[in-house]
């Protein structure tokens, strides 16, 4: 299954990991016992990056880039069963994507809710931000109905964004909690992604350190100043405006991320 063009792009800079073994390790121990948890960390800390590392390794697990709202859910969940080939998703949906965007949201939780019982799939619901009563409740369903493990992926620090699922998922052995990279493999992984950039300034260094320190750690914040920094707006011939770029930086971080 190759990963949507949603997944952020770190290049080859996180095939190191850069202190992110044992937290592999750990989502690759939990997708193979196949029991629901939820995935939770600040902004940019690379939840989803690290699941498309682990990802490929299993087959039957179906990713909801979008999990806004039930429809948005279960019109992914239709479409990736039809990929896999699902016999009882390609007798109700002739084959056809789409036949998935022409059936109600009752219709597509029906199939995939027969679909799901039959067999033993893994769902990822990324990007849920407090998810309402209804698709709560629906989660619920494919948990205990289904028969599914599902994993909820959360972008907030002490699970604040799980909203109305946050009572599923009230035992420690079903929270996993990622966080940001420490100050030395933050600056690894900063000067490993400006390698990859080809980022060339005679204040590169301690911009990197900057980015590392300023990021916070969150690999996903790196990056994006990385990539800032080799816009001809934030440079000055062969040095990096930092100040102006950092303002610009936690303008649209913080617009992208509020909660």
């Amino acid at each position: 299954m190759a990963p949507p063009a949603s997944i952020p792009n770190y290049g080859h800079a996180l095939d190191r990991l850069f202190g992110r073994q044992k937290e592999v390790a750990e989502l690759r121990s939990r997708l193979a016992q196949r029991k629901s948890f939820v995935l939770h960390g600040p902004p940019g800390s690379g939840k989803t990056f690290l699941l498309w590392h682990v990802i490929p390794k299993f087959s039957r697990v179906l990713y909801c880039s979008d999990s806004s709202n039930p429809r948005a859910v279960f019109r992914e969940i239709a479409v990736q069963l039809l990929r896999d080939n699902n016999r009882r998703a390609a007798r109700a949906l002739s084959r056809s994507s789409n036949d998935v965007r022409q059936k109600s949201t009752i219709a597509l939780r029906g199939i995939a809710m027969d679909a799901l019982h039959e067999a033993h799939y893994s769902v990822i619901l990324d990007h849920l931000r407090c998810p309402s009563a209804a698709l709560a409740s629906d989660i619920r369903a494919l948990m205990h109905r289904g028969n599914t493990c599902v994993i909820a992926v959360a972008r907030s620090s002490h699970m604040e964004e799980l909203g109305y699922i946050a009572p599923y998922f009230v035992l420690q052995s079903e929270q996993m909690e990622l966080k940001n990279l420490n100050r030395k493999d933050a600056l690894a992984f900063a000067k490993s992604f400006a390698d990859e950039m080809a980022l060339v300034a005679s204040n590169r260094q301690d911009f990197l350190s900057s980015a590392a320190e300023l990021g916070d750690g969150a690999p996903g914040a790196i990056v994006s100043m990385i990539k800032m920094a080799v816009l001809p707006r934030y440079r000055c011939a062969d040095h990096i405006k930092v100040s102006p770029l950092y303002i610009d930086f936690r303008l649209a971080w913080h617009s992208a991320n509020a909660y």
